[in-house]
């Protein structure tokens, strides 16, 4: 799959841009700018940043001609946002506005052919305009503090309705199976760790058993991976679910996500009461805003590591900014500091570079705690051990698997796979686009949206919580920077989006949940009659904006998703769907889809598997597959869903 995850490619820009257009509308309809001018040019100029690049889809014109005509539309997007602000005021703002319409100009003309992405850039410095105007018109004026309350039910129910829609892409999309070499090393491991090792023995035949992201290293056998999401795989697979594992992180990271929202939300009523109401909606609403997403969503149906990447940030966070709040309760010290310290390893030990770079802005904070002393000694003691004892177990385990202290799979991947040597540079004016990957993040991420998500952001730094805000922009500004220049799956990727800028998902659902929350929740509120019916609309708009976008993209990016594991699982859905036994099926170059090592998928501690599927590239092959498993029935595999009995061979 090359990006950009879809067929439609322009359709579904078209259905993110304008659904995050509706729902910045909706937020300038509610609480308009300074004046009637103001507000109106602001809302013109999100409707031709919006729709300004799909004008080549009803005009004539040449492509140099187009070109322009998208770029002098932008642009005048870019003046009626300035002009907007300078009218609303303070200079400063106008000043901004302006900085930002020169930058994108100057992006526009250096960028080819990515004019999604600029209008997606557009509508981004929209919402950073409208999160400094709102972060400046609440400075200093913090808001009341929401009554104490349990949102236990809140949380099982976001957890189930999770568990369950991930499920069941799981089983739809994807067939409960996978074709994807790294999901197939993180399955392998799981199956070893399910049997208490820390890596398999060399099977016989064993050049006819090869994966591609798994190596035989000194006669160990172990997955390129580290063991963080392995570990946590293995009691699913040895129950026989594995297909449920993600499902299930999907469900913590949701739950997580809602912690966090509310955390963030609290303290943006100006009574105890509006408060309580705006905290309330945010947990929901942040949760519904990050899984909803079709990469999102399909991430955590899949055995990938990201959705694992994205919880251990969001219960970190949360463990980090409990025990630095001043809690009184021993018990909730030690809980919280533990969490703290094995979400902080665990991270590490699922994607180190992911961690330690999300951990940027984490460690920052829990320095700054150190040091004002807001940290207890329970809690400092207990993050400190289950630290030690999460990581020493991982270190334990790699030490296992390569006979070295402090070295990973990585270490050893370049033997095996060249490609895998991590190479960066700073992308050209054809590529830029797909490392700031906008455009697709608008449809695989929506109903989060950065433009959206800023807004939140910057709104909580003038809030009670404004530690979360930090943490989250830090984090994500860094991963993403790393990203930046990372050369390694820039241009191809499989369908389910950008997962290696997932965990950004996390600070624009939190962040938009702390930026919609307030009008959702108004519309509940002991106002007015009068009042309660302006705040309807808008709220109405937001979230016909999320909905309906989301259907629509829906059709657009999932299919792609199953065609791609339909194609890369034939052989196995056809052994499965005749339910061989004791049989042998015979992949070979050039007769199945992708590479034969994505399909040799065989449980490595199985001591009689049902059916074994072997990588056959010579006759040595063959006459060793013969004599180590005699009496078995041989089928060859095609690259559509069908088994023939291999020649000579049959029932």
């Amino acid at each position: 799959m090359r990006r950009p995850y879809t067929l439609h490619y322009e359709e579904a820009v078209f259905v993110a841009g304008t659904s995050v257009a509706a729902t910045l509308s909706a937020l300038v309809a509610a609480k308009p700018l300074r004046t009637p001018l103001a507000t109106g040019c602001f809302l013109a100029a999100l409707w031709l940043a919006a729709l300004g690049p799909h004008m080549g889809a009803v005009s004539s014109a040449s492509d140099f001609a187009t070109q322009a005509l998208v770029l002098v539309c932008l642009q005048l997007s870019g003046t009626l946002t300035t002009l907007a602000m300078f009218i609303h005021g303070p200079r400063w703002l106008g000043a901004g506005a302006a900085a930002g319409q020169l930058g994108l100009l100057v992006l526009g003309l250096y960028c080819r052919d990515s004019n999604f992405e600029l209008s997606c850039a557009h509508l981004f410095l929209a919402g950073v305009l409208l999160g400094a105007d709102a972060l400046r018109s609440r400075w200093g004026r913090e808001g009341a503090l929401a009554p104490a309350r349990s949102f236990a039910w809140h949380d099982a129910a976001l957890f189930a309705v999770t568990v369950v829609g991930a499920a069941l892409v799981a089983d739809h999309v994807f067939g409960r199976m996978t074709g994807n070499g790294d999901e197939i090393a993180n399955s392998f491991q799981a199956d070893v760790f399910a049997h208490g090792r820390a890596y398999a023995p060399v099977p016989p035949c064993a050049a006819m058993f090869e994966n591609y992201w798994v190596f035989r290293y000194a006669e160990r056998v172990f997955a390129q991976y580290t063991p963080g999401w392995p570990l946590l795989m293995a009691p699913f697979q040895r129950f026989g679910v594995i297909w449920l594992a993600g499902p299930f992180m999907a469900g913590v990271l949701a739950v997580g996500i809602a912690h966090l929202s509310r955390r963030l939300a609290n303290g943006l009523g100006r009574t105890p009461e509006e408060s309580g109401r705006i905290v309330a909606v945010a947990g929901v609403l942040g949760a519904v805003l990050a899984m909803l997403g079709a990469s999102m969503l399909m991430n955590g149906a899949s055995r990938f590591p990201h959705t694992m990447v994205c919880a251990c940030l969001v219960w970190g966070i949360e463990g980090l900014c409990t025990i630095a709040g001043g809690a009184t309760d021993r018990r909730v010290d030690i809980a919280a500091g533990a969490l703290f310290g094995a979400t902080a390893a665990l991270i590490v030990g699922t994607r180190p570079a992911d961690g330690l770079l999300l951990g940027t802005g984490v460690g920052l904070y829990f320095v700054w705690a150190l040091r004002k002393r807001r940290i207890s000694t329970a809690a400092l003691v207990s993050a400190a051990v289950a630290c030690v004892l999460v990581g020493g177990l991982t270190l334990v385990i790699l030490r296992l698997q390569l006979g070295a202290w402090f070295k990973t799979g990585y270490a050893v991947a370049a033997l095996y796979r060249p490609e895998a040597v991590l190479a960066f540079d700073f992308p050209g004016p054809k590529h830029l686009k797909h490392a700031i990957p906008l455009a697709t993040g608008s449809y695989c991420w929506w109903p989060a949206a950065p433009a959206i998500g800023v807004i939140g952001l910057l709104l909580g730094l003038a809030g009670r919580e404004r530690r979360v805000s930090v943490m989250l922009l830090v984090s994500g500004f860094t991963l993403h920077t790393f990203y930046f220049f990372v050369k390694f799956g820039r241009l191809g990727d499989n369908g389910l989006g950008p997962r290696y800028l997932l965990p950004l998902v996390v600070p624009m659902a939190v962040g938009g949940a702390a930026a919609l929350a307030p009008l959702l929740a108004s519309v509940r509120g002991p106002s007015p009659t009068s009042r309660r019916f302006g705040v309807a609309a808008p709220a109405l708009v937001v979230l016909l904006a999320a909905g309906v976008g989301t259907l629509v993209i829906a059709p657009l990016v999932y299919p792609v998703a199953r065609e791609e594991y339909a194609r890369a699982t034939g052989p196995l859905r056809a052994a499965a769907r005749l339910g061989l036994k004791h049989a042998i099926v015979v992949l070979e170059d050039g007769r199945v889809n992708g590479v034969p090592a994505n399909l040799a998928q065989n449980e490595p501690m199985a001591e009689d598997p049902a059916t074994l599927f072997l990588i056959r590239r010579n006759d040595a092959d063959e006459a060793c597959a013969r004599a180590q498993f005699p009496g078995r029935d041989w089928y060859r595999a095609a690259k559509d869903e069908t088994l023939t009995p291999y020649p000579g061979e049959g029932r």
